[in-house]
């Protein structure tokens, strides 16, 4: 679920991508341009949540930008990737909301520059017996819970909606396999992971189990934001922009075909992981509307509204420090000039 800035299960090993010499190539300029190295810090294992990353490296999305597209792989003994991003390691870090306060409240001037996931994927998954549809439904449930921070969000949850703080909380692993045995009434989940292996298991959606997605119980914030220095942002924006436009064209390919990036991510850039071929396709095909913007703004557009109404209403309800001015935290420029020149 959401990070912590201390303790997560999405976290990521530190390094640095060192600026390239000159090269010639030709972009969408069509003219030759100084090659340079972003290196970005993923919020976990490289698998097919990064497909449009991996699509864009291996078509030469990047390399047409004049981008080395370096990343940073997480897991759950690395760095964070705020952290990383803190250090100078990287340049582009793959965030979540109340972990970029809690920077901030630290000294770092980081900036929202869009969201791969401008809906959140993050959501809950029940029986029909004990259905999970509105947030009253929480009220004296059993939460099957993956990690310790999701009693942040449960609690916000409450909060958001004036209920009573009434819930019991049970540790449970990534699978959603103890609420079919009966440990829990509802099981926090990503709804393009943990229903699959329901999928898997002959069950249906919406007749075997339901899938309620965390913003409809009031809980709304990006799934996964991208944020940069704001050193970063004006020293070397055009090169973001570059950055921007090439992973814009990656997730536009991975829309075309999904089978191409799960592919890819077993067979190479996550080999050594041992995963699953159809389980990374059905993922990458249950991701896909995620990245679009509910607003019509298209992929990776974070709404000015949604910033400064729910974002802001959950930092609230967990007493965090808010930005003076929007424009001290959040950035869309970069991406709207990315858009508008595909």
């Amino acid at each position: 679920m959401t990070q912590n800035l201390l303790i997560s299960r999405r976290h990521f090993v530190a390094g640095a991508g060192a600026a390239l010499g000159m090269m010639p190539f030709f972009g969408s300029g069509a003219f030759a341009q100084e090659r340079t190295s972003i290196t970005t810090a993923f919020g976990w294992v490289p698998n097919v949540q990064y497909a449009g990353h991996w699509v864009a490296l291996e078509n030469g999305y990047f390399a047409e930008e004049g981008i080395d597209a370096e990343h940073l792989p997480g897991g759950p003994n690395a760095p964070q990737s705020l952290v990383t991003l803190a250090t100078g390691n990287a340049q582009v870090a793959h965030g979540q909301w109340l972990p970029l306060l809690d920077a901030r409240a630290r000294g770092n001037d980081f900036v929202m520059i869009g969201a791969n996931f401008p809906v959140n994927p993050a959501g809950v998954i029940s029986l029909p017996g004990r259905p999970i549809r509105q947030a009253s439904d929480l009220v004296g449930a059993r939460i099957l819970a993956q990690v310790e921070s999701d009693r942040q969000i449960i609690e916000t949850i409450f909060a958001l909606n004036g209920l009573e703080d009434d819930y019991t909380f049970v540790p449970s692993g990534f699978s959603p396999e103890p609420l079919i045995a009966g440990d829990g009434d509802v099981y926090m989940a990503f709804v393009t992971n943990q229903p699959i292996t329901l999928e898997q298991m002959g069950m249906v959606a919406g007749e075997d189990f339901i899938v309620t997605l965390l913003a409809d119980l009031g809980y709304v914030q990006p799934g996964v934001i991208f944020v940069t220095e704001r050193a970063t942002l004006e020293s070397r924006r055009d090169e973001l922009v570059r950055y921007l436009r090439a992973l814009l064209r990656g997730w536009q390919t991975n829309a075309e075909d999904p089978e191409y990036a799960a592919r890819l991510v077993v067979e190479k850039y996550g080999a050594d992981l041992g995963l699953d071929l159809n389980q990374q396709i059905r993922q990458n095909e249950l991701q896909i509307p995620y990245v679009e913007a509910p607003d019509g703004r298209g992929m990776f557009w974070l709404d000015e509204a949604m910033v400064t109404g729910p974002m802001y209403d959950v930092a609230r309800a967990q007493e965090r420090e808010l930005p003076a001015s929007l424009e001290d935290i959040y950035d869309m420029s970069l991406l709207a000039e990315a858009q508008a020149s595909l």
